[in-house]
């Protein structure tokens, strides 16, 4: 892949260091590879254990940026330098689909080897002029490389509690987290905080009606120049009708449904701890929307 880029020197002494353009010719032929076991066990169970070897390419992007972004507020700097990000992953899971009482356990742990992400360095940028602290409009990045460790879990239910009219009235829940280091400990950016949500449901052959409560803990595990972000409650609800339609034809439609959903009913302050303009731009506040889909 043969390109001019600029190379970078340490921006945090001096912001506007990036040297002239020099040739690069950069070839990488990733590869990947996994294996897994599936058993089945009593009780309708399912237990699962998978391993992964992956290998990712630069993109160009990371390789050759050198300007704004407007979507994400950053002035990006492309790294000509980084290599191959390889993972190295184990993933371990138990299940049951079946029956009043459904449920999906999941964990895994990753090793990164050169992991590539977008590094904020205190510094603003603004066209192609860049200064150290604030005061500009772009906040700077860099893409950078470096070992990491990624482990976490999810474990979400449903358990129909009772027959009701023609259905199933029950309730449900979910937890999920996720931990991210570099390998000396430090905290990678830009990681979703853990979430513990619930609700309570009815569904039979055409209605589902459902009401559930997300809360997001505060993420304090931040890195470098970024903020912490506040926990938030995130209540949403749902109601929708599905009817199936008389096939007249190998081309006509075979099932509609239509219906609303609210989301953040509660109107609270939500920051997407993951989104590098979360100081600037609040998520949508209290929402309702009505939705169709037609299956053919």
């Amino acid at each position: 892949m043969p390109a001019f880029v600029s190379d970078v020197f340490d921006l945090n002494v001096d912001p506007t260091a990036i040297g002239a353009p020099t040739a690069r010719n950069l070839n990488f032929t990733p590869k990947s590879g996994s294996i897994g076991l599936i058993q089945n066990l009593p009780w309708n169970l399912a237990a699962s254990i998978t391993g992964q070897y992956t290998e990712r390419a630069p993109k160009p992007a990371e390789l050759f940026s050198r300007g704004g972004h407007d979507a994400t507020t950053t002035f990006d700097i492309g790294n000509p330098d980084l290599g191959m990000e390889t993972a190295k992953s184990v993933e371990a899971g138990l299940r049951r689909a079946t029956g009043p009482f459904r449920f999906e356990l999941t964990g895994y742990y990753t090793r990164f080897n050169g992991f590539i992400y977008r590094r904020l360095t205190g510094n603003t940028c603004e066209d192609v002029t860049c200064q150290l602290g604030g005061g500009l409009e772009l906040n700077q990045a860099i893409y950078s490389q470096r070992d990491a460790i990624f482990r976490g879990g999810e474990f979400q239910f449903q358990y129909d509690v009772l027959p009701v009219w023609a259905g199933q009235f029950g309730v449900e829940g979910q937890y999920d987290i996720v931990r991210a280091t570099f390998t000396d400990g430090t905290n990678v950016p830009r990681i979703p905080p853990q979430r513990l949500g619930g609700g309570v449901y009815y569904r039979d052959a055409n209605w589902l009606a459902r009401v559930n409560l997300l809360h997001a803990f505060a993420q304090n595990d931040v890195s470098g120049v970024e903020t912490p972000t506040a926990g938030y409650n995130n209540l949403r609800a749902e109601v929708s009708y599905t009817t199936k339609l008389a096939k007249e034809s190998w081309l006509g439609p075979r099932e509609f449904t239509f219906g609303l959903v609210g989301n953040n009913l509660l109107n609270e302050d939500i920051r997407n701890a993951v989104a590098y303009n979360k100081d600037q731009v609040l998520q949508p506040g209290l929402g309702v929307r009505m939705f169709a889909n037609v299956k053919y």
